[in-house]
């Protein structure tokens, strides 16, 4: 090291030669130096980037692993415990598909951020991949790692940012697990970590648990029901169902909500709640979310060319299907294909799809009804949707979520919350429809209150398509009841 005139303190690489008479004696000394600031610099940068990711300059996976089995021989040593947690994002995939890189980018610099500061000096964030994060926690138990957890969740569930004119919500998925309360070592501990993330993510996210001994069990399940899944798109197995819809003034069938059911060739009949979220998770929603809209079409339009009444058939979107670039076309294929209005086809968007990326939702959504079509929000009053950001989009109806039907009449809080969405929707000209209605006193209850339309068991359960013609077919002037 030397230092220059102005006192600034810089890298040098000295070489001293020595230097004889005649003869042969030591007559002095020659030094050669050079300034090496920059390649010193470049060397630093180098081994930098060796140990860190280069997008949030947080440690990377090197670096994680070497601070992993530094912790856990501390702990052994000192008889602590070391909590490891993954985290995810929720729908990342769906920003950096719908909106570019760019913006991905920035959003993972500002999260980067927004976790590091809720960290100890002795904690370490790191970014493995993508939109994957690991946290370690030395001298952290169980109770602990699930209190952070918890944190981090409700710091992420409290930002909102804006970039490139985007205002963007962020939720996660956390698992985690404990050295050595349930791990032995650092490569189990990554593994339980991972699984129980998996576990988080494949029930909806924006949550965290705890590896558990029967995640490893659920994890080759769903590997089996995701190959199952791919054969039975392959093989047809799935249909439609038809949940009939209620106009309650009139009391007459005005629509239906189109539902996919499975018939596994061994296992027989599949719940839905067992297959659709593997279907999000792994993107085969949307090859059934576009097989599920073609159906939809080609048996309403077939009923009408029977000669059937007219109805409004509703069809729900993933969030998936929602943020790709094909989705008008696919619309439109489906459409033509099957020759039916535009004017009885109904697209239902959940709340949350709506509100990640406010703008660019709302543009998807005019170009959707500008195609003709109906537009509502199903499980209204479960999101976190604005009223000025309500009154701007081009949707026909709000769908009251059936969690606020259920309690009904008997709950004033679920009843104080059904008479406030149905006066909201009144005053911004929109239709109420009330889902999972079961009993005669929460029909009675909804139409004094004047909600518009009704489904659920107390109308009728979800018919094949035969039975819907069927129960269709008797609204007919001159049926026989």
């Amino acid at each position: 090291w030397n230092r220059r005139k102005n006192g600034e303190i810089y890298p040098e690489w000295l070489g001293i030669s020595a230097v004889c008479d005649e003869q042969g004696d030591l007559s002095h000394y020659i030094g050669i130096f050079t300034d090496i600031s920059e390649s010193k610099a470049s060397a630093d940068r180098i081994e930098f980037l060796a140990h860190h990711d280069p997008l949030t300059a947080l440690p990377n996976r090197i670096l994680l692993r070497d601070r992993l089995e530094q912790a856990l021989v501390q702990a052994e040593r000192q008889g602590s415990s070391v909590t490891l947690l993954a985290l995810d994002l929720d729908r990342f995939s769906l920003i950096n598909d719908s909106l570019g890189h760019e913006v991905g980018d920035q959003l993972l610099q500002m999260v980067a951020l927004w976790l590091h500061a809720r960290l100890r000096e002795v904690d370490t964030l790191s970014r493995q991949s993508g939109d994957e994060f690991l946290v370690l926690l030395p001298d952290t138990d169980l109770a602990g790692g699930l209190q952070l957890a918890s944190d981090l969740l409700a710091c992420l569930n409290r930002q909102s940012c804006s970039i490139a004119g985007h205002t963007l919500s962020i939720t996660a998925s956390i698992g985690l697990s404990v050295y050595p309360a349930l791990a032995e070592d650092s490569a189990t501990l990554l593994t339980q970590a991972g699984t129980a993330l998996q576990y988080v993510r494949n029930s909806g996210g924006n949550a965290f648990r705890g590896f558990s001994a029967a995640m490893n069990v659920n994890t080759v399940e769903r590997l089996r029901l995701e190959s199952d899944l791919r054969q039975g798109l392959e093989r047809d197995e799935f249909m439609l169902y038809y949940q009939p819809q209620l106009d309650v003034a009139s009391g007459r069938l005005i629509g239906a909500e189109a539902l996919l059911r499975w018939q596994h060739p061994e296992r027989g009949p599949m719940p839905p709640g067992l297959f659709i979220p593997i279907a999000e998770d792994s993107g085969l929603i949307v090859p059934l979310g576009e097989w599920v809209l073609r159906e939809a079409c080609r048996q309403t339009y077939a009923w009408q060319q029977a000669g059937l009444p007219q109805l409004n058939m509703a069809v729900n979107l993933s969030a998936l299907q929602f943020n790709r670039s094909d989705l008008l076309d696919a619309v439109a294929r489906a459409l033509a294909d099957s020759g039916l209005n535009p004017g009885c086809l109904e697209l239902e968007l959940t709340e949350s799809i709506l509100i990640q990326d406010a703008d660019s939702a709302m543009k998807m959504v005019e170009q959707l009804r500008a195609m003709g079509l109906k537009l509502s929000i199903d499980d209204f009053g479960t999101g976190y949707s604005s009223l000025r950001y309500l009154q701007k989009l081009p949707v026909q109806k709000l769908k009251i979520d059936q969690s606020f039907v259920r309690a009904l009449p008997e709950d004033g809080d679920s009843r104080a919350i059904v008479r406030a969405i149905v006066q909201l929707a009144h005053s911004l000209q929109l239709i109420t429809v009330a889902e999972g209605v079961e009993t005669a006193a929460q029909f009675e209850f909804l139409r004094g209150e004047g909600c518009d339309q009704v489904q659920g068991y107390y109308i009728d359960r979800p018919l094949p398509a035969a039975e819907f013609a069927a129960l269709l077919a008797r609204q007919q002037p001159g049926a026989q009841a």
